[in-house]
């Protein structure tokens, strides 16, 4: 066992039950969905909530779920060796780009394929296809033909896993990449290499280990996320009392949730006979000693102060629902709502085409379903399985279920328990509870007019400031239940400190009033009398409130409680600690990437330019790495480095990369010697052929001096492995594409020129000069002439190669940087009439070809097909007679 997952295995056996469970789930590969995601947001509400024990009604325990510990056997990591991916075939059906429909390519299944072509032939169209599919650190999209098809662009891509037979997928714009095999294949472009050096990245290999934790850290996320929905649904569940919520019966309501309320709560009984009767005995008695004038003003004030207590706390509930954040919460409930149900609508399509009512999968059907559900469930409860789908029996009309219906039946459960649809159901919930909210709002008890008197007695001002305050938010209110979204800000804002200001006001009269009733009842004892009645009948008053609404007050207390738990389960879902072991875990790994780097800077040639690899930071589970500038780590990579340094740096990035991925799949290099020197080219020509040894390598370029250099390395690594005895490294297999009239990316061998021989590109003259023949006898004139002239050009250079090769013997050729002097012992044959042989061959093609047209008065617009026989048939008899000679 590995550092990394003995590291794992001890940090996760730390972790709670549904933790372990769920790191074994995604170390097994299983794509959780929401149903598996809210059982594991259940589970660590309910550990939460096992952990107290002041639940007025103790929460029922369903079924618990059974959680396996992550162990060894759970953990796959990438062997060296598996079976790569490796590029069959890339057919372009339609629309992308420039490129021709039907355009295709097939690389060599093993060693480096050059797919070579000037600038416009289709290589960059076949590089964005493939990084729709493909691993790239640079996305790019895929545009139409702006010429030609309107078409949606599309593409297959065939593709082998080791030795198995051919795979192929199919990609259309504005599909989500397809997760999958082809994603082990990674693409080298510029974009990429700007993202190298542009700051931090993520490790584009990431050993299974670190994989489970950035995974669970994703999931801890989603999980985080239902039980935030759960405490919004808890809060928007309260409910308030506030003619109890006061004096003595304000310390229980501050407490709810609590130990010391529960307590008090099951103390809570109703008032005896004897005790009722006192209650309504009180206010008698209460007007008997109040004869006095100290009585009375006592009794009064009191009785005033209860009053502002109430209407202050009424009037904070309905501050707190219009406060900007509850309105903005509001509002999210209804877009969330809205959401919802669009998404849900879209699956209930499905469902509507099955159904044979009108209505099918609508909510009154809805409602239909869930009713029978809760029927057979609650009918079936002992049998093993109770789901409605399984029923034999339709629940509504009693009769048999046919397979026909049971599928049809299945098909609604799955509707009805589908993510679209539980997410619609969750917000419709939240929405609902949030409307009954604002319907409960106490104004009646705010906007009578004995309240806005009592009010002015005290400060007119607020009177008048409070009413214009309620009046706004009532309207605030209204557009919320109406499910109406003002564009811009209703001033919420100042709203809430205006009723701040008032209730602050009313407290404060609330307060002197009490002051005022304590400073009467010591200066007459009827008065003290009194306020000894009043106290009395206040408990009293407060102990019947408790006792009629004991069962909504419990239901609160619960509420609260929960709400505990959840918001301790919330920090359960905390990401910290798993990044934290990441960054532990990913410290050795992410050394030997940058120790990789190094190796790769050197076999480019970047030994002597002051750059490094080094490990950026850790977050959410993933580790991110950076290019920085030794000894010099804050300065931009790109504003020191030249562009061919840049370049070959994130080359090096690149190979990077795939340190100890154990993965040999495919990789495509997109033009990857842009702004490189001589000796810079060399050092990645080289490179690549290293890498075509272990796995199948693609590169696409114009640059016909950077192909030489592969075959020129690929001669002197042959060179080598001769001197120790081996075999010769793996073949170049070239590619030419061109563009013709029916778009880019056309294979074609006409053109491919480089490396093949006078005698292959004579025969390819041939076939061209049959095809042109056709058109010719067809008296497709304007296509013969283009064709003619094609075959023209391709003639004469066919005429130079030869010079190079044959009749020079090689001895000096284009691209190569040596001169072949041993060479030079075949030249001393050479005659007047050689040159003057190649010389008229040259001067007829350089006369007739493309880019040398002569004027059509002078009847020399296009060469005949006899006439272009007659011109190859020259070329190959000089061939053979200096061939014959040399022998």
């Amino acid at each position: 066992m590995s550092e990394l997952e003995s590291g794992l295995l001890e940090w996760a056996s730390k972790r709670d039950a549904w933790q372990q469970d769920l790191l074994r789930q995604l170390a097994t590969g299983v794509v959780l969905g929401q149903q598996s995601l809210r059982a594991y947001a259940d589970a660590a509400e309910r550990a939460e909530m096992q952990k107290i024990s002041h639940f007025y009604a103790v929460p029922g325990t369903d079924k618990l779920q059974e959680f396996e510990p992550l162990t060894a056997a759970h953990l796959n990591t990438t062997e060296d060796g598996a079976d790569p991916v490796r590029l069959a075939k890339i057919i372009h059906v339609h629309g992308a780009n420039g490129l021709a429909d039907g355009a295709a390519l097939e690389p060599h299944q093993t060693g480096l394929t050059i797919i070579a072509g000037k600038n416009g032939s289709g290589k960059s169209g076949y590089t964005r296809i493939l990084k729709q599919v493909a691993a790239c650190r640079a996305s790019e999209a895929v545009l139409p033909n702006a010429f030609r098809s309107t078409q949606v662009p599309r593409a297959v891509v065939e593709y082998t896993i080791g030795n198995a037979s051919i795979q192929s997928l199919t990609w259309q714009a504005a599909d989500a990449q397809p997760e999958g095999p082809l994603q082990r294949v990674r693409i080298f472009d510029t974009a990429a290499a700007n993202v190298h050096l542009a700051g931090a990245t993520e490790i584009a290999y990431v050993p299974a280990t670190l994989q489970i934790l950035a995974e669970y850290t994703r999931a801890l996320n989603e999980i985080h996320g239902l039980i935030s929905a759960d405490l919004q649904s808890l809060k928007l569940q309260s409910r308030n009392w506030p003619e109890l919520e006061i004096g003595s019966g304000a310390d229980l309501f501050a407490h709810l949730g609590q130990e010391a309320a529960l307590q008090t709560l099951k103390g809570v009984k109703p008032l005896s006979a004897e005790e009722q009767e006192e209650l309504d005995e009180l206010p008698t008695k209460v007007r008997n000693l109040s004869s006095s004038d100290p009585a009375t003003l006592s009794a009064q004030a009191r009785q005033r102060a209860t009053q502002l207590t109430v209407l202050a706390r009424n009037l904070e509930l309905i501050s707190a629902k219009v406060s900007s954040d509850a309105v903005a919460a509001s509002e999210n409930l209804i877009d969330n709502l809205q959401a919802c149900k669009a998404k849900a609508d879209d699956a209930r399509s499905l469902v509507k085409a099955e159904g044979k009512l009108t209505g099918t999968g609508g909510e009154a059907w809805q409602a239909l379903w869930q009713a029978a559900e809760v029927f057979y469930k609650a009918e079936h409860s002992h049998d093993q399985t109770n789901a409605l789908e399984d029923s034999d029996v339709c629940p509504l009309c009693q009769q048999d279920v046919d397979e026909e219906s049971k599928a049809r039946f299945t098909q609604f459960a799955q509707f009805m328990s589908g993510e679209a649809q539980l997410a619609w159901g969750k917000a419709k919930e939240l929405r609902e509870n949030d409307v009954n909210r604002l319907k409960e709002l106490p104004w009646d008890a705010v906007r009578a007019p004995e309240v806005t008197e009592l009010i002015s007695i005290y400060d007119e001002n607020t009177a008048v400031e409070l009413a214009a305050s309620l009046h706004k938010a009532n309207a605030i209110c209204d557009r919320l239940i109406s499910s109406k979204r003002e564009a811009e800000s209703s001033g919420e804002s100042s709203l809430e400190a205006a009723f701040t200001k008032g209730i602050e006001r009313i407290r404060d009269a609330a307060d002197l009033e009490t002051k005022n009733a304590d400073d009467l009842a010591k200066t007459d004892t009827s008065a003290e009398a009194v306020a000894r009645l009043q106290g009395r009948q206040a408990e009293l008053k407060l102990r019947k409130g408790l006792a009629d609404h004991l069962e909504g007050i419990a239901a609160q207390h619960d509420r609260f409680a929960r709400a505990t738990c959840l918001e301790a389960s919330l920090k359960a879902c905390n990401t910290t600690s798993a990044s934290r072991k990441n960054s532990d875990l990913s410290a050795s790994y992410v050394g030997k990437v940058c120790e990789g780097f190094t190796a790769e800077s050197k076999k480019l040639g970047l030994d002597r330019v002051p750059v490094e690899l080094v490990f950026d930071k850790s977050s959410k589970g993933t580790s991110y790495i950076r290019v920085a500038l030794t000894d010099a780590a804050k300065a931009p990579v790109p504003s020191v480095l030249s562009e061919g340094e840049q370049r070959v740096t994130a080359i090096a990035g690149f190979f990077a990369d795939l340190t100890e991925s154990g993965d040999f799949s495919t990789l495509i290099f997109d033009d990857p010697v842009s702004s490189l020197d001589q000796v810079f080219r060399v050092k990645v020509a080289r490179r690549l052929l290293e890498e075509a040894e272990k796995r199948q390598v693609l590169v696409f370029t114009h640059d016909f001096s950077f192909v030489q250099y592969l075959y020129e390395e690929k001669q002197l690594r042959d060179k080598d492995a001769r001197t120790r005895g081996e075999g010769p490294a793996k073949d170049i297999h070239y590619l030419h594409i061109e563009r013709s009239a029916e778009g880019a990316g056309a294979l074609t061998s006409a053109v491919e020129w480089r490396h093949v021989s006078v005698k292959v590109r004579i025969g390819r003259l041939k076939d061209r000069l049959q095809a042109a023949g056709a058109l010719y006898r067809k008296n497709a004139i304007s296509e013969y002439e283009s064709l003619a002239r094609e075959i023209v050009g391709a003639m004469r250079d066919t005429w130079e190669f030869f010079v190079e090769q044959e009749l020079l013997n090689g001895v000096v050729t284009r691209h190569e940087r040596r001169v072949q002097t041993q060479r030079l012992q075949k030249l001393i044959d050479l005659s007047p009439e050689d040159i003057a042989t190649v010389d008229l061959g040259m001067s007829i093609e350089s006369r007739f070809m493309t880019g040398h047209s002569a004027p059509v008065s002078d009847g020399s617009a296009a060469m005949t097909p006899n006439d272009l026989e007659e011109e190859i048939k020259r070329l190959e008899e000089f061939k053979s007679v200096v061939n014959a000679r040399r022998m």
